[in-house]
């Protein structure tokens, strides 16, 4: 969507009808003229577009700390729709804001990607969690294995295991040579329970049988870094 109260209002009124539980808007949350999410959410809904105390003060405190000298401009990363709740932004300035509309949770985040997590990982997370029936885990793991030994592990996996999501990203060699050679193939797991306990138990059965299974072939199953 582009920077433009028009067009940014036409996709959020297509959007609100369809009673989604939660809409997630990122980018548009500056300090330049450009940055208009919050002016085009506040026309949708009808409401005023006002600034957040504590998201000026931190803004205000940041520019000391950097020696960059404090202008109005700032204040623009403070803006939120009346009503709303800023979300702290731990990582930059520009604050996030959540507002409840009916039956729909709108929340905006900066478009820096490394703002964005950080702020859906700390404010919104959580709230997902909270109201999902069950909890998942997941993890990525690494097979270093003769690629011709790996597929009928993995299929066997799936039999065993078919409440969890098992998949591989292998690409299968072109030569003979090349399935009976030792290759890294990556596998991501996610595992389903009613609480996180149960879903981090059930994930360590099948990362713990996988292992047993991989390594019955002379292979290794690595964990890959988070």
């Amino acid at each position: 969507v582009g920077d433009a109260v028009d067009e940014f209002g036409c996709v959020l009124r297509d959007a609100l009808p369809r009673r989604a539980d939660l809409i997630v808007v990122t980018g548009g949350l500056g300090p330049w003229e450009a940055d208009l999410t919050v002016e085009g959410l506040a026309r949708v809904v009808g409401r005023d577009v006002v600034h957040d105390q504590g998201a000026i003060e931190r803004i205000r405190v940041s520019y000391e700390a950097r020696g960059i000298e404090y202008t109005p401009r700032g204040e623009r990363m403070a803006r939120i729709v009346e009503g709303g709740r800023a979300i702290p932004n731990p990582v930059g300035l520009a604050a996030g804001m959540m507002l409840q509309e009916g039956g729909t949770l709108i929340v905006t985040f900066p478009g820096i990607p490394v703002e964005m997590m950080a702020m859906f990982d700390g404010s919104v997370a959580p709230i997902i969690e909270e109201g999902a029936p069950t909890r998942f885990v997941a993890r990525s793991l690494t097979a270093r294995v003769k690629f011709l030994e790996f597929f009928p592990i993995y299929r066997q996996m799936h039999v065993d295991y078919p409440d969890v999501y098992i998949k591989n990203a292998a690409t299968p060699p072109e030569s003979r040579e090349g399935r009976s050679s030792v290759r890294e193939i990556k596998v991501d797991i996610v595992a389903e329970g009613g609480t996180r306990e149960l879903s981090e138990a059930r994930m360590e059965e099948v990362v713990s049988v996988f292992r047993a299974r991989i390594e019955a072939k002379r292979g290794v199953l690595l964990e890959d870094s988070p």
